[in-house]
């Protein structure tokens, strides 16, 4: 029998998958004035790749905990469970 404690495989696998969360797929291209600088997306007119910034806020680590382990029963991210109450709350930029 394997000296490893009982759930380590599965702890383990947890960490990496926690620590290795991809960033969210940008799809929507946006419009801007040709008199704001922007990073044009294959060189077509208009199109920019939005820059991906961090959004920080402080919880309670045991909450925190909590809705790590909940998303990953359900098969998501908390980025994503973010990203998606913040669109329904307040929508998205015209």
């Amino acid at each position: 029998m394997d000296n490893k404690p009982r759930y380590a495989d599965i702890i383990q696998k947890a960490r990496e998958s926690e620590t290795a969360e991809p960033e969210p797929e940008v799809e929507e291209a946006v419009t801007l004035p040709d008199s704001q600088n922007a990073i044009l997306e294959g060189g077509a007119p208009g199109k920019v790749v939005e820059e991906m910034v961090n959004l920080s806020i402080r919880v309670p680590k045991r909450l925190r905990m909590h809705w790590v382990a909940e998303a990953k029963r359900h098969d998501t991210s908390i980025t994503a469970v973010i990203t998606e109450a913040l669109n329904a709350k307040f929508g998205t930029p015209r």
